[in-house]
């Protein structure tokens, strides 16, 4: 399983110093996130229009090994996806060419959007995953 988004970490995602903001790994976590689904062939969109069933985040750690500066190319890679029976839990390494920015571990859990209950992971979701 192998699944990668690239970026550049742009003027908005910097602090005055031109480092890289706490959020701006979560927001690429996201994006990477959504890129896989697309892959898998769910993208976000058609879950949020036309399922009843929805992936909130409800935990994250975020680990920085080292800092993203303004005008930083990199990647970020899905390195782990570990379904739950109501829950996907997915860890995002940030790389910079051979060296680890951040990690971002993110929970999500799955939630019927009719009930607002949480719910097992639905079968075209566990199907699509790697094996």
């Amino acid at each position: 399983m192998s699944h990668a988004t690239p970026f550049t970490v742009g003027l908005a995602d910097t602090d005055a110093l031109g480092v890289a903001y706490h959020p701006y790994a979560l927001q690429l976590a996201q994006r990477n996130l959504e890129s896989w689904l697309d892959r898998l062939g769910l993208p976000l969109a058609e879950i949020i229009n036309n399922q009843t069933w929805a992936l909130p985040v409800v935990r994250v750690e975020l680990d920085w090994h080292q800092p993203l500066h303004l005008g930083t190319q990199g990647e970020t890679r899905l390195i782990e996806v570990q379904p739950g029976s109501k829950s996907l839990t997915l860890t995002h390494a940030i790389q910079v060419g051979d060296q680890k920015s951040a990690t971002v571990k993110v929970v999500h859990a799955c939630l019927d959007r009719t009930t607002g209950q949480s719910m097992t992971l639905p079968t075209m979701l566990t199907e699509a995953l790697p094996s």
